[in-house]
């Protein structure tokens, strides 16, 4: 039928890589642009260098996220997704005895699951029932620095990313197109649409790709207490491979012309065994900050940047195969289901800035907290279910203690405000006369309604810090 198409982009958002979120409290609350800690193997390759002796930090992350969706008729209605998963990370950042020198690497493999409160029948199951995400990635990099004033560095990650989801597809358009081509008059209307007899559940398995991505970094410290930090994140693109299973129901007895088409083509009730291909371009990033230390127990840090998310305008979606894996379907069955589609994500260029803060209180005890605003890259005509971004809001606060000399453990959790949106122009609809059908890459169930959600993320972090703690002390 219509080209098969999937969830990538909630699931995503949850994550580091496809949405921002993440990615700005990548290692927790000690990240940020100015680090020199290991977390700068993510932020700020250059401050590798900025530090000194060896700083090992470890955190764990759990995370959870609800998407409230009310859809508007036709076959709206109210309906929620939870997602639920972990953000771990763990590096290393070293000078190796090396005074200007600074090598680190760092792992990350931040992991979600989630979907529909209603999976069956669910207003929003064309867009999510079920699905997993997971994007490991192994982060290397190297800087020095002259006299402690200026560092460059630069940074080579590698990524592994898996994914699954299953969800609905509306079948009715090419059957009704095919009876008519026939010459016959089905006389469906398109309050007939999202009826689950005439549909598909498209059950996307474990697909991934590999993809490698490089960063460079500036930092200047221009006054003792000032530090100022830039650094680029390349983007790259994904092609991510792998099974799907197409599960076809079958039009009622009483549709006479609708059940002999889905026989005839040999997809009543049955499942048909393929490969997909989903690719699509991630952003750049560009990042900066200006930190300032009044007392060397105190750190300020104004920090922001760029998300060039305009690089990501589609998912560019292929399904193949289909001969090779089932011999026993008509031959005319197969240019219905191996179909080549793109689904419109209409990304804009977008920004975020903060304000991070930390203190220590008698040599022990790390107090730190943080605020973020995070501006969406989603117009609404383009917002679903499965792609719902908004103006963000992250509210976080930490506290560490270190519990031997060498040896802090922390605690933090952040709270992610996600302002609420109203959808009256979607872009996407269905319809069973071509010509008021969309372009191609926006034939799919409507959108509009109303849009809410929110975020929480749990931070519990060790960090270790070999050859003097009082320069790592703060992460800086």
């Amino acid at each position: 039928m219509r080209s098969v198409w999937l969830l990538v982009g909630l699931l995503q958002a949850g994550v580091a890589q496809a949405a921002s979120l993440d990615n700005l409290e990548m290692g927790g609350p000690w990240g940020t642009p100015a680090a020199t800690d290991a977390t700068a193997v993510w932020w700020s390759p250059a401050g590798l260098a900025m530090g000194h002796g060896t700083r090992v930090l470890i955190e764990g992350a759990p995370t959870f996220a609800v998407i409230n969706v009310d859809r508007s008729d036709p076959h709206g209605g109210p309906d929620q997704i939870r997602l639920q998963g972990a953000v771990p990370f763990a590096g290393v950042a070293t000078d190796l005895g090396l005074h200007g020198l600074g090598v680190g690497v760092g792992v990350g493999a931040p992991y979600v699951r989630g979907g529909t409160e209603t999976p069956d029948l669910g207003p929003v199951r064309y867009q999510l029932r079920d699905g997993s995400i997971q994007t490991a990635a192994i982060m290397m990099g190297a800087g020095y620095a002259w006299k402690d004033k200026v560092a460059v560095g630069a940074g080579l990650h590698v990524l592994h990313n898996t994914w699954s989801a299953l969800l609905d597809k509306d079948n009715l358009p090419d059957l009704a197109d095919q009876i008519n081509a026939m010459g016959q008059d089905p006389g469906y209307t398109d309050a007939d649409l999202e009826n689950a007899d005439y549909g598909a559940a498209l059950d996307f398995q474990g697909l991934s790709d590999w993809a490698v991505s490089w960063s460079a970094g500036l930092q200047l410290r221009p006054l003792e207490p000032v530090t100022v930090s830039l650094t680029w994140i390349q983007g790259f693109h994904v092609d991510n491979t792998g099974p799907v299973d197409i599960a076809f129901g079958c039009p009622p007895q009483s549709d006479t012309l609708g059940r002999f088409g889905a026989e005839s083509f040999g997809i009543c009730d049955s499942a048909v065994h393929a490969n997909a291909v989903v690719g699509y371009d991630l952003p750049s990033r560009l990042h900066g900050g200006i930190q300032v230390k009044p007392t060397p127990e105190l750190s300020l840090e104004a920090m922001g940047g760029v998300v060039f998310w305009s690089a990501f305008q589609d998912y560019a979606i292929s399904i193949q195969d289909v001969a090779a894996n089932n011999p026993e379907l008509p031959e005319d069955t197969l240019p219905l289901v191996q179909r080549d589609q793109a689904w419109a994500r209409d990304n804009h260029d977008t920004f975020w800035a903060g304000l991070d803060a930390k203190g220590t209180l008698a040599d022990r005890f790390t107090l730190g907290g943080r605020m973020i605003y995070d501006a969406t890259a989603i117009p609404s005509s383009a917002l679903s279910a499965n792609n719902y971004d908004a103006n963000t809001v992250i509210m976080g606060g930490m506290l560490a203690v270190r519990v031997v000399k060498q040896v802090q453990l922390g605690a933090s959790w952040s709270h992610y405000f996600l302002a609420s949106r109203t959808v009256t122009d979607s872009a996407f609809s269905m319809s069973l006369d071509p010509a008021l059908r969309p372009e191609t890459r926006y034939d799919y169930p409507q959108s509009n309604g109303s849009y809410s959600g929110r975020v929480d993320r749990l931070g519990i972090t060790a960090r270790v810090l070999l050859g003097g703690f009082g320069e790592a002390q703060d992460g800086k």
